[in-house]
Parts: structure tokens; C-alpha cells; sequence
């Protein structure tokens, strides 16, 4: 990992978030965060969120809703698992074309509602799993409540 990089949090891509979610509570190892939320993709597709924390390490739980998403293909192929890995960057253009000038293939890019910036990288020859960074507005608090 670079050096400046922060991990900021695992996608973890479930068939039901009330189960996922209780049975982390479960194990007494994750604290739910903020509430429940649906998130209209622009192909009108929805999935569910939720956000977890297990000490400093926060999960975003996705459960595929309806039509066709990144969500929905994952969960299609792999079955329930972490779906991508983010990191929080202080200079997002910088470390894409650092990624993309080494062959990484840019998937996609964009800015959030709440001012971030992101930017989906297919690092899926090795465990499938895509890399996200974030170039966000705030710290933790701002994931949380605003993405």
C-alpha cells in the first residue's frame, strides 16, 4: 500500500443486510452506524446500504434491490463477499493517472452528492475484488453520514 494511502472501508456485498448485520451483532464484534439507506443508481437500479464499524474499520453492507448493478453482478457470480476495497487519497488525479499509466483499467469515475470524488479501478485478476479510491470532503464522520 502506498504510503498516503488510508484504507477507508471494505464493500461487502450480502443477500440480506439484517442478516448480515445481526449476525455481526451477534458476535458482538460490529456496531451499526446511522440507518439503513436505498441508493438509486442511474441504470434504476437500487441497492440497500448500511454502514458497520468493528473497531476503526468500517463495512458498507450492499444488498442488491432491483435491475442490474455492479452489486448485483457480484453477488451473481461470487455470492455474498467483499466486493472492493477503498482507500482514501489526498490527491485523486495524481494517484489515477499513476494507476492508469501502469495498465490499471479505470472503470469508472465520478463526484458524489456530498463533494467527494471516486474513482473504481478492475484489480480483480487476484481475488476479484475492485479497488475504489476516495478523495473525500471530510474524515470517517463524512463517509458515514453523507455518502
Amino acid at each position: 500500500m502506498k504510503k498516503d494511502w488510508k484504507l477507508r472501508h471494505l464493500a461487502f456485498v450480502v443477500k440480506d443486510i439484517d442478516n448480515a448485520l445481526q449476525y455481526y451483532e451477534s458476535l458482538g464484534i460490529v456496531s451499526a452506524v446511522g440507518s439503513e439507506r436505498l441508493m438509486e443508481l442511474s441504470n434504476k437500479a437500487k441497492t440497500k446500504l448500511r454502514f458497520v464499524q468493528i473497531g476503526s474499520l468500517v463495512i458498507v453492507f450492499f444488498q442488491p434491490v432491483e435491475g442490474e448493478s455492479m452489486h448485483s453482478d457480484f453477488l451473481e457470480k461470487h455470492g455474498e463477499g467483499i466486493q472492493r476495497i477503498a482507500f482514501t487519497v489526498d490527491d485523486i488525479d495524481k494517484e489515477v493517472d499513476e494507476l492508469v499509466g501502469r495498465g490499471v483499467t479505470l472503470m469508472f469515475r465520478g463526484d458524489q452528492p456530498n463533494g467527494s470524488r471516486i474513482a473504481y479501478f478492475d484489480t480483480g485478476k487476484i481475488g476479484d475484488v475492485l479497488m475504489e479510491l476516495v478523495q473525500p470532503t471530510g474524515g470517517v464522520e463524512t463517509l458515514i453520514n453523507n455518502q
